[in-house]
């Protein structure tokens, strides 16, 4: 029988709900499984039942994914296994790879090559180069590395979520809809094609050109999918297509793990799998073997909170361990403290992985300096950093630069007007087409005509980074805020081009963070520098030691023993947008609550979740996300109170529960006899608070 055999040869033991799923041959199944279920287990294992026990041909199974990395892993460890006993090549292939062989073959037939332009970001024909171009045309001015970010995001999602009308839909970058024109425009006519291009080139051959379409479908008579929850409508239609009447589609997904909107991704496409597939049979896997049995309980129960899901019974095959902590240092300097100090602690058991995981890849900049100081090595999985080149930060850097050497004629270039001293465009000129020898606010005092009061100013701006120079960092970028309302033309900025202010606001903030560490504005500098060359050392290095830093995002599909989740702040996740728009826009703060969720169910042992009561100066509002886990804790602990439960209280030691009373809203009320003296109180207030524990 295959499952003996996959045990005795192969060392693969399933459980029952692994085996429904791998047994399935025909027609369409969508199999939802779970954080830790097995599922790239199960994948490997089908494709082999297919071939060895079915006797399919390994050239006609197709299984899809939707990273490279992904699909290396799954090929690597199905060929590592059954490579031996299977003749032939079984294709794992990412949707984009095997879109762009759609698209290759389609050039060969016609004759005709067109020119990819991702990757290469020195060559002349480069997806970056052109955007910034054409949006330079169109917009008159350039963009920041983040902005286009943020196009090239906006222009993936047109794309992927098939969008027809531009017109009237809402988007963050200035004249979108021209900016898209003219970049389609612009590759039309010159034989280009970008990363995104492959995805609608290939449905538009699969769908325009049947006998293509039916060459594909003839070798593929076996579709697995991967990771479906992370499937574009694009994508999702591409399938659908490659399927066909054989309708032998075998879908793997986790709806409450679909957190890529912002690439056109969304659960709805998985939800409407037994729909599009008429006759789709629904398998479970609900088994959790990577986490402790409370990590798994309470997460299971948090995610519950979502309505646009498949419900779910999650069950651990670990015992409990320690509950989530849920840890509120004062500030962010304070937050690194208590990592540093955990993290000590836990490098005393050997062996033992950490991730801390957070919503916003700023977050690594102070832990990666702070890591370093303290001689602690880690790895950083995260995505472009563009907090060194960005304008904001180059700005105060130019600031601390200027006060340093005032013959800095660069740092001046960059602050002359920025610093609101009221300096004319043609004064600045005019010191700029000198030699400057001591400063260049010398050269502005030989500008004609000048009178005594603007004399007296010049020389009042000499002194003031005279000063600058003497301070501490810290107080220098207070001075840089609140003497020379730096922010203040900023926020126009922001608010004229859409711009997140406190994004910007937030990038001063990790500069504050830094200067904690680097009191001197000459050392602090060189810090910066350091930093920079560490973090991209370290990107080059993503699995160094045994800590990992890593966004939620970039953290999906990783498990780790320690998972400390920090900077959970309302305003971090779900964010100032989602929280908003939560009542017009559900989806959204769904999302957010799956990405916490994703985060969560990383952990093996111990989750924490830091939210510091202040952050960048402000006081914090601890993330919602944070109360409801807490939530849900609380409703796993009530589940064990009744009436006679015995109790410790941290002011008024053992008491029994007299009474319980539960409101409309789930809150417990509870009566305890302390020796006779009854008191009241809120059950989730005394957990939250850390005031009982049950038990005697």
């Amino acid at each position: 029988m295959f499952f003996d055999r996959l045990s005795t040869q192969y060392g693969i033991r399933l459980d029952p709900q692994q085996k429904e799923a791998v047994k399935h041959l025909e027609g369409p199944a969508l199999v939802l499984a779970g954080p830790g279920s097995g599922k790239t287990t199960v994948i490997v294992s089908r494709t082999a039942y297919l071939v060895l026990e079915a006797g399919i041909s390994p050239e006609n199974i197709l299984t899809v994914t939707f990273n490279k990395a992904a699909s290396n892993e799954m090929s690597g460890r199905f060929h590592r296994i059954f490579g031996s006993s299977i003749r032939g090549s079984v294709p794992f292939s990412t949707i984009h790879s095997f879109c762009n062989k759609v698209l290759m073959n389609y050039e060969k037939m016609r004759g005709k090559r067109l020119k990819r332009i991702e990757g290469n970001d020195e060559s002349e024909e480069n997806k970056r180069k052109i955007i910034r171009n054409l949006y330079y045309k169109i917009n008159e001015t350039a963009l920041s590395d983040d902005e286009l970010e943020t196009l090239l995001s906006e222009l993936s999602l047109v794309k992927n979520s098939m969008v027809k009308e531009l017109e009237g839909t809402r988007f963050t970058t200035r004249k979108f809809p021209q900016v898209y024109k003219a970049y389609e425009e612009y590759k039309k006519e010159n034989f280009l094609v970008d990363f995104d291009d492959m995805l609608t080139y290939a449905y538009s051959i699969l769908n325009r050109v049947p006998g293509v379409l039916q060459a594909y479908r003839e070798q593929y008579k076996y579709v697995q999918v991967d990771e479906g929850q992370d499937m574009s409508a694009i994508q999702f239609e591409i399938v659908k297509l490659l399927v066909g009447s054989h309708n032998n589609i075998f879908i793997v997904a986790d709806d409450d793990q679909s957190i890529y909107g912002f690439r056109g991704a969304e659960p709805g496409h998985i939800l409407a799998v037994e729909k599009e597939f008429p006759g789709c049979r629904l398998y479970r896997m609900e088994n959790n073997y990577r986490s402790a049995s409370n990590i798994v309980d309470i997460s299971s129960r948090f995610i519950k909170r979502n309505c646009t899901r498949y419900d779910k019974r999650h069950a651990a095959v670990n015992g409990p361990l320690e509950d989530p902590l849920v840890i509120q240092p004062r500030d962010e300097n304070s937050q690194i403290s208590c990592l540093i100090e955990r993290i000590r602690e836990i490098e005393k058991q050997r062996g033992k992985t950490v991730g801390i995981l957070y919503r916003n890849n700023l977050s690594s900049i102070v832990l990666a300096d702070a890591f370093h100081r303290h001689q602690i090595r880690f790895g950083l999985k995260q995505n472009r950093l563009f907090f060194f080149s960005h304008w904001a930060v180059l700005d105060i850097l130019a600031f601390l630069r200027f006060a340093l050497d005032q013959r800095d004629v660069e740092a001046f270039t960059r602050i002359c007007f920025r610093m609101n001293r009221f300096l004319s465009r043609a004064m600045v000129e005019h010191a700029l087409n000198q030699e400057v020898k001591e400063s260049v606010l010398d050269n502005i005092r030989t500008f004609p005509d000048l009178k005594s009061f603007q004399l007296n100013r010049i020389e009042g701006i000499k002194e003031e980074f005279g000063k600058l120079a003497r301070m501490s960092t810290a107080a220098a970028l207070s001075y840089i805020e609140n003497d020379f309302k730096y922010f203040e033309s900023v926020k126009e900025y922001c608010e004229a081009s859409g711009i997140s202010f406190e994004y910007i606001y937030g990038l001063y903030g990790t500069l504050k963070t830094l200067a904690v560490s680097y009191p001197f504005i000459p050392v602090f500098l060189q810090g910066i520098r350091q930093l920079e060359g560490l973090l991209g050392e370290a990107a080059l290095h993503r699995q160094e030691g045994h800590i990992t830093l890593s966004t939620i995002h970039s953290a999906k599909g990783l498990e780790y023993d320690f998972v400390f989740m920090v900077d959970m702040a309302q305003d971090e996740i779900p964010g100032r947008k989602a929280d908003n728009d939560a009542e017009q826009d559900t989806g959204r703060m769904e999302e957010e609550r799956r990405l916490f969720y994703v985060g969560m169910t990383r952990a093996r042992e111990k989750l924490f979740l830091i939210c510091p009561q202040y952050i960048n100066g402000r006081q914090a509002e601890k993330s919602v996300f944070i109360s409801e886990a807490m939530g849900a804790m609380n409703k796993q602990k009530a589940e064990l109170l009744s009436e006679g439960t015995l109790l410790q209280h941290r002011h008024f030691g053992k008491g029994m529960v007299t009474s319980l009373f539960e409101a409309a809203d789930g809150r417990i009320t509870m009566e305890i006899d302390f020796s006779g003296v009854r008191k009241k109180f809120d059950f989730n207030t005394c957990m939250e608070s850390g005031l009982i524990t049950l038990g005697e």
